[in-house]
């Protein structure tokens, strides 16, 4: 089994920093194996990209909870 290619974050649309994906194998480590999860997180994830998408860290912890789901534009 390969992990999935995505590495996008389903939340704010940016990179979602997933190893597995981005190398195309479960052979390397990623930041996710020792990060917590926002719980609220996880229920802004899209019904039909759970289990398909990893969030990216600042979602994972709940930090980009407040405002739209779009990634945010530098000046």
């Amino acid at each position: 089994m390969n992990p999935l290619p995505n590495t996008v974050c389903p939340i704010c649309g940016g990179s979602n920093q997933c190893a597995p994906a981005s190398t195309g194998t479960f052979d390397v480590e990623c930041w996710c194996t020792t990060a917590s999860v926002s719980a609220e997180a996880l229920a802004r994830v899209p019904a039909d990209l759970i289990d398909k998408a990893c969030l990216c860290p600042r979602c994972a912890a709940g930090l980009n909870l407040s405002g739209s789901a779009q990634p945010s534009q530098a000046p």
